[in-house]
């Protein structure tokens, strides 16, 4: 049986607890360490109108909104858009529940620009989300996205067959936490072929080196050798011509 692709709205108070942390740090601080790229390579996004894919409960929303961009949030969860509108008492940004790996026409190059935070793991159709986002954004936009890295995966004995797409695995730092949500292995290859297939073009792919003291960290996560590291997250940034 196919997991359900909506499971998040069953924690939905529980994620929002587990990623305060990020909320309280600001920018510079963010403790997985990916916010101040993401930033540098969407650049300034003042007046644009920018779309957050698979928002949560509105963390990077509310940083877009801040930097003077006009947001729209959409995340697969009703409750998870509740509490993304529940911390915008002044309405800065838009939110709606909708499935990002289906077409959404009424969107259709709407969007000068794209940002998406841990949110392509957990899709359930990754060539209809990469399709979805291409078709929403405006000619000369920009799309960057942060993803864990799928080879971090196999490194961190998440997954023993690099190969195996599309097996749903459960987050285990999560999982520890009491939120049995799951992510979707699959190739960087397969990643990077549905996003050419929605149009876009790699402009820039960042490795964001092992990340020591953070909470996320599970304890097999140790494994590796005294001195190792290796990209636990990965950036892509796309544009589309």
């Amino acid at each position: 049986m196919e997991p359900r692709i909506d499971v998040y709205d069953d924690y939905a108070a529980q994620y929002a607890e587990y990623v305060a942390a990020r909320n309280r740090a600001g920018v510079a601080g963010d403790p997985l360490g990916i916010l101040p790229r993401m930033l540098d390579l969407l650049g300034d996004l003042a007046g644009l109108r920018v779309l957050d894919a698979g928002c949560g409960e509105g963390y990077l929303a509310r940083v877009l909104a801040a930097g003077g961009a006009q947001v729209t949030g959409i995340d697969i969860s009703p409750r998870l858009i509740r509490l993304a509108r529940e911390q915008d008492s002044g309405g800065a940004s838009d939110y709606r529940a909708a499935d990002l790996c289906a077409p959404l026409p009424e969107y259709e190059r709407y969007f000068d620009a794209v940002a998406s935070y841990l949110a392509l793991n957990d899709v359930h159709d990754h060539r209809g989300f990469a399709g979805t986002l291409g078709a929403v954004l405006k000619p000369g936009g920009r799309l960057v996205l942060a993803l864990n890295n799928p080879y971090s995966y196999v490194v961190r004995r998440h997954v023993a067959d690099y190969f195996a797409s599309g097996v749903p695995y459960p987050y285990r730092g999560m999982a520890a936490q009491g939120l049995k949500v799951h992510f979707y292995h699959r190739t960087l290859e397969e990643y990077l072929d549905a996003f050419f297939g929605g149009g876009l073009r790699l402009t820039k792919l960042v490795d964001l080196g092992t990340v020591v003291d953070n909470a996320h960290r599970a304890p097999i996560d140790t494994l590796l050798p005294a001195g190792y590291r290796f990209p636990y997250f990965t950036i892509l940034a796309f544009a589309k011509p």
